[in-house]
Protein backbone atom coordinates (compact mmCIF):
# COMPACT_ATOMS: atom_id res chain seq x y z
CA UNK A 1 0.00 0.00 0.00
CA UNK A 2 0.95 3.37 -0.85
CA UNK A 3 1.99 6.05 2.21
CA UNK A 4 -1.13 8.24 2.78
CA UNK A 5 -0.30 12.07 2.68
CA UNK A 6 -1.69 11.67 6.91
CA UNK A 7 1.06 9.27 7.75
CA UNK A 8 3.48 11.97 7.27
CA UNK A 9 3.59 13.79 10.49
CA UNK A 10 5.92 16.83 12.35
CA UNK A 11 7.35 15.68 15.23
CA UNK A 12 9.55 18.07 17.53
CA UNK A 13 12.79 17.16 19.09
CA UNK A 14 13.41 16.38 22.59
CA UNK A 15 15.14 19.76 24.03
CA UNK A 16 14.19 23.15 23.22
CA UNK A 17 16.37 26.29 24.88
CA UNK A 18 17.13 29.81 23.28
CA UNK A 19 19.67 30.27 26.09
CA UNK A 20 21.91 27.02 25.86
CA UNK A 21 22.37 25.55 22.45
CA UNK A 22 23.63 22.69 23.53
CA UNK A 23 20.31 22.03 24.88
CA UNK A 24 18.42 22.78 21.89
CA UNK A 25 17.34 19.73 19.57
CA UNK A 26 18.43 16.49 19.92
CA UNK A 27 16.46 13.51 19.43
CA UNK A 28 12.44 13.23 17.82
CA UNK A 29 9.98 12.65 20.18
CA UNK A 30 6.80 11.19 19.21
CA UNK A 31 4.48 13.69 20.28
CA UNK A 32 2.91 15.64 16.93
CA UNK A 33 3.63 19.34 15.30
CA UNK A 34 -0.16 20.10 14.50
CA UNK A 35 -0.44 22.71 11.80
CA UNK A 36 -2.26 26.07 12.56
CA UNK A 37 -1.52 25.73 16.24
CA UNK A 38 0.21 28.80 17.87
CA UNK A 39 2.99 28.81 18.93
CA UNK A 40 3.46 24.78 18.13
CA UNK A 41 7.18 25.37 16.97
CA UNK A 42 8.51 28.82 17.97
CA UNK A 43 7.64 31.50 20.91
CA UNK A 44 6.06 34.88 20.25
CA UNK A 45 8.66 37.70 19.23
CA UNK A 46 9.15 40.18 22.33
CA UNK A 47 8.96 43.61 21.93
CA UNK A 48 12.27 43.74 23.16
CA UNK A 49 13.23 41.38 20.29
CA UNK A 50 11.53 43.47 17.61
CA UNK A 51 13.22 46.51 18.77
CA UNK A 52 16.79 44.73 19.13
CA UNK A 53 16.48 42.01 16.44
CA UNK A 54 16.61 38.15 17.09
CA UNK A 55 17.16 34.62 15.79
CA UNK A 56 16.28 31.71 17.11
CA UNK A 57 16.36 28.00 15.69
CA UNK A 58 13.99 25.22 16.79
CA UNK A 59 14.47 21.42 15.34
CA UNK A 60 11.54 19.12 13.99
CA UNK A 61 11.55 15.92 11.99
CA UNK A 62 9.10 14.97 9.62
CA UNK A 63 8.03 11.03 10.36
CA UNK A 64 6.70 8.82 8.19
CA UNK A 65 4.47 7.46 10.38
CA UNK A 66 3.19 4.42 8.33
CA UNK A 67 2.95 0.81 8.93
CA UNK A 68 3.79 0.39 5.43
CA UNK A 69 7.41 -0.48 6.01
CA UNK A 70 7.63 1.66 2.75
CA UNK A 71 10.40 4.34 1.72
CA UNK A 72 8.83 7.55 0.64
CA UNK A 73 10.73 8.08 -2.96
CA UNK A 74 12.20 11.35 -4.74
CA UNK A 75 11.51 13.76 -1.88
CA UNK A 76 11.78 17.05 -1.85
CA UNK A 77 11.40 19.68 0.83
CA UNK A 78 10.92 23.67 0.13
CA UNK A 79 9.44 26.57 1.56
CA UNK A 80 5.52 27.25 -0.03
CA UNK A 81 4.83 30.52 2.34
CA UNK A 82 6.58 34.02 3.12
CA UNK A 83 6.10 35.02 6.60
CA UNK A 84 3.09 37.90 6.70
CA UNK A 85 5.14 39.51 9.84
CA UNK A 86 8.60 41.11 9.45
CA UNK A 87 10.59 38.13 10.04
CA UNK A 88 11.80 35.52 7.80
CA UNK A 89 12.64 31.58 7.98
CA UNK A 90 14.97 29.44 5.96
CA UNK A 91 15.15 26.06 6.99
CA UNK A 92 18.51 23.74 6.91
CA UNK A 93 19.08 19.67 6.99
CA UNK A 94 19.91 18.61 10.54
CA UNK A 95 20.90 15.09 11.70
CA UNK A 96 19.13 12.85 14.19
CA UNK A 97 20.61 13.61 16.96
CA UNK A 98 22.33 17.46 16.47
CA UNK A 99 22.29 19.94 18.53
CA UNK A 100 21.67 24.18 17.78
CA UNK A 101 25.55 23.83 18.72
CA UNK A 102 26.35 21.48 15.74
CA UNK A 103 24.45 22.69 12.74
CA UNK A 104 25.56 22.25 9.96
CA UNK A 105 24.75 22.55 6.02
CA UNK A 106 23.20 24.98 4.27
CA UNK A 107 20.11 27.22 4.19
CA UNK A 108 16.87 26.41 1.96
CA UNK A 109 14.68 29.79 1.64
CA UNK A 110 11.84 31.67 -0.44
CA UNK A 111 11.22 34.31 -2.57
CA UNK A 112 8.86 36.28 -4.78
CA UNK A 113 9.55 36.97 -8.56
CA UNK A 114 10.69 40.17 -8.71
CA UNK A 115 9.68 40.83 -12.62
CA UNK A 116 7.46 38.65 -14.64
CA UNK A 117 8.55 36.58 -16.63
CA UNK A 118 7.88 34.57 -20.27
CA UNK A 119 7.94 30.92 -21.43
CA UNK A 120 11.48 30.11 -22.71
CA UNK A 121 13.20 32.96 -20.09
CA UNK A 122 16.71 31.14 -18.97
CA UNK A 123 17.41 33.76 -16.09
CA UNK A 124 14.61 35.35 -12.95
CA UNK A 125 14.72 38.29 -10.73
CA UNK A 126 14.11 36.56 -7.09
CA UNK A 127 13.17 39.42 -4.16
CA UNK A 128 13.90 37.37 -1.16
CA UNK A 129 12.45 38.36 2.15
CA UNK A 130 15.13 40.99 4.01
CA UNK A 131 17.36 40.70 0.56
CA UNK A 132 20.50 41.99 2.78
CA UNK A 133 20.08 39.02 4.97
CA UNK A 134 19.70 36.54 1.72
CA UNK A 135 23.12 37.53 0.24
CA UNK A 136 24.97 36.44 3.58
CA UNK A 137 22.66 33.47 3.92
CA UNK A 138 22.82 32.43 -0.07
CA UNK A 139 19.74 30.03 0.10
CA UNK A 140 19.96 29.83 -3.31
CA UNK A 141 22.78 28.34 -4.50
CA UNK A 142 24.65 26.83 -7.92
CA UNK A 143 23.22 23.28 -8.32
CA UNK A 144 20.31 23.76 -6.57
CA UNK A 145 17.16 22.35 -7.52
CA UNK A 146 14.45 25.08 -7.91
CA UNK A 147 10.93 25.23 -7.70
CA UNK A 148 8.99 28.09 -9.56
CA UNK A 149 5.14 28.04 -9.36
CA UNK A 150 2.08 29.95 -9.06
CA UNK A 151 0.11 27.36 -7.20
CA UNK A 152 -0.62 25.48 -4.00
CA UNK A 153 2.05 23.11 -3.03
CA UNK A 154 -1.03 20.72 -2.95
CA UNK A 155 -1.90 21.26 -6.47
CA UNK A 156 -4.63 23.18 -7.68
CA UNK A 157 -4.83 25.83 -10.57
CA UNK A 158 -1.55 27.55 -12.00
CA UNK A 159 1.90 25.85 -12.63
CA UNK A 160 4.39 24.53 -11.26
CA UNK A 161 8.10 23.73 -12.94
CA UNK A 162 11.17 22.48 -11.53
CA UNK A 163 14.71 23.76 -12.89
CA UNK A 164 18.25 23.95 -11.65
CA UNK A 165 20.46 27.42 -10.80
CA UNK A 166 23.24 27.48 -13.17
CA UNK A 167 24.37 30.82 -11.79
CA UNK A 168 23.42 33.55 -9.05
CA UNK A 169 24.35 36.50 -8.37
CA UNK A 170 22.72 38.95 -5.39
CA UNK A 171 21.85 42.18 -5.72
CA UNK A 172 20.06 45.36 -3.43
CA UNK A 173 16.58 44.22 -3.99
CA UNK A 174 17.06 40.43 -5.91
CA UNK A 175 18.92 37.66 -6.49
CA UNK A 176 19.77 36.73 -10.60
CA UNK A 177 19.49 33.42 -10.83
CA UNK A 178 19.98 31.52 -14.09
CA UNK A 179 18.32 28.37 -14.48
CA UNK A 180 18.05 25.13 -16.96
CA UNK A 181 15.95 24.09 -18.53
CA UNK A 182 14.18 27.39 -19.69
CA UNK A 183 10.58 28.19 -18.18
CA UNK A 184 7.70 26.11 -20.22
CA UNK A 185 5.27 28.96 -18.63
CA UNK A 186 5.33 32.71 -18.18
CA UNK A 187 4.79 33.86 -14.43
CA UNK A 188 3.19 36.82 -13.36
CA UNK A 189 5.26 38.36 -10.01
CA UNK A 190 1.60 38.19 -8.00
CA UNK A 191 0.85 34.48 -6.50
CA UNK A 192 4.74 33.44 -8.16
CA UNK A 193 6.68 31.43 -5.31
CA UNK A 194 10.58 30.82 -5.96
CA UNK A 195 11.70 28.11 -3.51
CA UNK A 196 15.05 26.49 -3.05
CA UNK A 197 14.84 22.66 -2.87
CA UNK A 198 16.26 19.67 -0.32
CA UNK A 199 16.52 16.70 -2.04
CA UNK A 200 16.09 13.44 -0.97
CA UNK A 201 16.44 9.75 -2.63
CA UNK A 202 14.41 8.28 -0.45
CA UNK A 203 13.01 7.96 3.32
CA UNK A 204 12.60 4.79 5.55
CA UNK A 205 13.43 3.46 8.47
CA UNK A 206 17.06 1.53 8.27
CA UNK A 207 19.41 -0.60 10.04
CA UNK A 208 23.55 -0.50 9.73
CA UNK A 209 26.36 -1.82 11.36
CA UNK A 210 25.54 -5.52 12.28
CA UNK A 211 28.17 -7.38 13.93
CA UNK A 212 28.07 -10.56 15.59
CA UNK A 213 30.90 -11.15 18.42
CA UNK A 214 30.68 -15.26 18.78
CA UNK A 215 32.41 -18.38 18.27
CA UNK A 216 29.79 -20.68 16.20
CA UNK A 217 26.98 -18.36 16.58
CA UNK A 218 26.00 -16.47 13.30
CA UNK A 219 23.24 -14.00 12.49
CA UNK A 220 22.13 -13.10 8.61
CA UNK A 221 21.02 -9.76 8.46
CA UNK A 222 21.56 -9.50 4.28
CA UNK A 223 18.49 -11.22 3.57
CA UNK A 224 16.16 -9.13 3.38
CA UNK A 225 13.39 -9.25 5.76
CA UNK A 226 15.54 -10.83 8.58
CA UNK A 227 16.01 -7.77 10.31
CA UNK A 228 13.51 -4.92 9.92
CA UNK A 229 13.49 -1.26 11.50
CA UNK A 230 9.79 -0.31 11.23
CA UNK A 231 8.57 3.40 9.60
CA UNK A 232 6.62 4.07 12.70
CA UNK A 233 8.14 2.61 15.42
CA UNK A 234 12.10 2.56 15.25
CA UNK A 235 13.83 5.37 16.75
CA UNK A 236 17.53 6.21 16.05
CA UNK A 237 19.71 4.32 18.83
CA UNK A 238 22.37 1.58 19.44
CA UNK A 239 21.19 -1.73 20.02
CA UNK A 240 23.11 -4.81 21.70
CA UNK A 241 21.40 -8.21 22.15
CA UNK A 242 23.44 -10.27 24.83
CA UNK A 243 22.68 -13.88 24.90
CA UNK A 244 22.00 -15.66 28.46
CA UNK A 245 21.93 -18.92 27.01
CA UNK A 246 22.48 -21.15 23.98
CA UNK A 247 19.11 -19.94 22.80
CA UNK A 248 17.73 -16.68 25.05
CA UNK A 249 19.33 -12.94 24.94
CA UNK A 250 17.73 -9.53 26.29
CA UNK A 251 18.49 -6.22 24.56
CA UNK A 252 19.53 -3.14 25.43
CA UNK A 253 19.73 0.18 23.82
CA UNK A 254 22.34 3.30 24.72
CA UNK A 255 19.00 5.22 25.50
CA UNK A 256 16.06 3.40 25.69
CA UNK A 257 17.91 0.77 28.73
CA UNK A 258 17.41 -2.60 28.47
CA UNK A 259 13.79 -3.87 27.53
CA UNK A 260 11.39 -6.18 29.21
CA UNK A 261 11.01 -8.63 26.44
CA UNK A 262 13.31 -11.59 26.23
CA UNK A 263 14.25 -12.68 23.15
CA UNK A 264 14.84 -16.20 21.43
CA UNK A 265 16.08 -17.76 18.63
CA UNK A 266 13.92 -20.15 17.95
CA UNK A 267 10.74 -17.07 17.88
CA UNK A 268 10.66 -14.12 15.98
CA UNK A 269 11.31 -10.87 17.80
CA UNK A 270 9.63 -7.45 17.85
CA UNK A 271 10.25 -5.58 20.97
CA UNK A 272 7.24 -2.80 21.25
CA UNK A 273 8.46 1.40 21.12
CA UNK A 274 5.56 2.07 23.90
CA UNK A 275 5.29 5.57 22.25
CA UNK A 276 3.95 4.03 19.90
CA UNK A 277 2.58 0.29 20.29
CA UNK A 278 4.40 -0.72 17.36
CA UNK A 279 7.66 -2.80 17.32
CA UNK A 280 11.10 -0.87 17.06
CA UNK A 281 12.38 -3.81 15.11
CA UNK A 282 11.62 -7.38 13.97
CA UNK A 283 13.68 -10.00 13.83
CA UNK A 284 12.96 -13.44 12.42
CA UNK A 285 14.13 -16.64 13.42
CA UNK A 286 15.22 -17.60 10.70
CA UNK A 287 18.09 -15.71 10.68
CA UNK A 288 19.81 -16.79 13.51
CA UNK A 289 22.06 -19.80 13.03
CA UNK A 290 24.99 -21.91 14.52
CA UNK A 291 25.28 -22.28 18.13
CA UNK A 292 25.53 -18.99 20.88
CA UNK A 293 26.79 -19.42 24.08
CA UNK A 294 26.63 -17.19 27.00
CA UNK A 295 27.58 -13.54 26.87
CA UNK A 296 28.18 -13.89 23.40
CA UNK A 297 26.47 -10.22 21.84
CA UNK A 298 24.92 -9.23 17.95
CA UNK A 299 24.92 -5.32 18.20
CA UNK A 300 23.45 -2.92 15.23
CA UNK A 301 21.92 0.66 15.08
CA UNK A 302 18.52 1.45 13.73
CA UNK A 303 17.57 4.54 12.23
CA UNK A 304 14.08 6.17 12.09
CA UNK A 305 11.57 7.11 8.95
CA UNK A 306 12.72 10.69 9.35
CA UNK A 307 13.96 13.67 7.86
CA UNK A 308 15.61 16.02 10.91
CA UNK A 309 14.99 20.04 9.88
CA UNK A 310 16.41 23.23 11.42
CA UNK A 311 14.14 25.95 11.32
CA UNK A 312 15.88 29.63 11.34
CA UNK A 313 13.96 32.32 12.37
CA UNK A 314 14.99 36.02 12.19
CA UNK A 315 13.38 38.90 13.53
CA UNK A 316 15.32 41.95 11.98
CA UNK A 317 14.95 44.85 14.17
CA UNK A 318 12.92 47.39 13.94
CA UNK A 319 10.13 44.67 12.73
CA UNK A 320 6.41 45.49 13.36
CA UNK A 321 4.13 43.33 15.18
CA UNK A 322 1.47 40.70 13.41
CA UNK A 323 -0.64 38.19 15.29
CA UNK A 324 -0.79 35.16 13.42
CA UNK A 325 2.33 35.01 11.82
CA UNK A 326 4.04 31.52 10.34
CA UNK A 327 5.68 30.54 7.94
CA UNK A 328 4.92 26.77 5.40
CA UNK A 329 7.16 24.24 5.07
CA UNK A 330 5.95 21.61 1.99
CA UNK A 331 6.99 18.20 1.42
CA UNK A 332 6.65 16.26 -2.26
CA UNK A 333 7.14 12.54 -2.72
CA UNK A 334 6.37 9.59 -4.28
CA UNK A 335 5.22 5.76 -2.78
CA UNK A 336 4.70 2.18 -4.12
Amino acid sequence: MPILDNEIVWRPAALMSDTIPAQNGGRMTFSQLVSGVKNNLFPDVSQSERLAGAVKWRKAFIHINSAQDTALLNVRLFLDSLTPAGDFVVFQPGTQTDTEDQIGGRPFGVGTLYAPVVGGATQIQVACEHNAEYATLQPFRVGDVVRVSDRPSTGGAGNEEWVSVTGVVYGADFATVDISPALANGYATANTLVSSVYELPNVAAGFSGVSVTSAAGSFDSATVGNLVAHNKGAVEENWTLTFTSATTFTVSGNTVGTLSAVGSVSADYAPLNPATGTPYFTIKAIAWGGSFQANDTVTFATQPAAIPIWYRRQVPAGTFSLANDYTSLAIHGESA
